[in-house]
């Protein structure tokens, strides 16, 4: 809450150093409705914005849209580098996976399952309804589709509340289970979670030079 109210103080101070504190500000403090919003809000307060939720860009021509501000959040960036270095082709959708519940968890059984998406059947990538072939076996349209589902799944009460780690899942999602399976899964989980803390970090970082930025009006020479 803090950051919005120095968000709206930078607006009011200099049009420049709101817009640009609204671009990276975004991932940190609003989802997606809630931004739209704020902007309208601001907009009619400091007549710096005219806001339209249903235009298909929400600032001006000149300012960066919403997806190149959301290419630009430092977790997308380092989620897509650390897919790439997987060989996975799951990085187009990396913006995406990380709005997911549980994404961490869900990459990380992928790894275990298909090398992170690289050895699937029918866009299932973590067999997903039993064996391919079988009536029970689910068929995607995108490897995005099937994540969904497989995110949704480890939501399951017996997922999220009883078998909640990688060991307690040893038998009971995968069977009969492996040390092997355990170990890759739990290391590429923990890796993943270290990623989400470093980019959670460089979002503070930056909320926080914004904030001191805006305290100091434009002056002219």
């Amino acid at each position: 809450m803090n950051a919005l109210y120095s968000l709206k103080s930078a607006v009011g101070q200099s049009p420049k150093i709101g817009i640009i504190a609204l671009i990276l500000l975004t991932p940190v403090i609003f989802p997606r409705l809630a931004f739209a919003a704020e902007l309208q809000t601001v907009g009619q307060q400091n007549q710096i914005f005219e806001i339209k939720v249903s235009d298909s860009n929400l600032l001006k021509p000149n300012s960066l849209s919403i997806q190149e501000a959301t290419d630009k959040d430092p977790l997308v960036i380092s989620l897509k580098q650390y897919l790439k270095n997987n060989d996975s082709p799951l990085g187009v959708y990396a913006a995406e996976i990380i709005k997911l519940p549980q994404w961490q968890r869900a990459l990380a059984v992928s790894y275990v399952e298909s090398h992170m998406g690289r050895d699937c059947f029918n866009n299932n990538c973590s067999g997903m309804g039993g064996a391919p072939g079988t009536p029970t076996w689910r068929k995607y349209a995108t490897k995005l589709d099937w994540f969904i589902d497989l995110t949704n799944l480890l939501e399951k009460p017996v997922y999220k509340d009883v078998h909640n780690t990688f060991q307690k899942m040893r038998g009971f999602y995968v069977q009969p289970g492996s040390d092997a399976w355990v170990y890759g899964a739990t290391k590429k989980y923990n890796e993943l979670m270290a990623l989400t803390t470093q980019a959670d970090l460089a979002r503070q970082a930056t909320a926080q030079s914004i904030t001191a930025l805006a305290t100091f009006p434009e002056t002219t020479n």
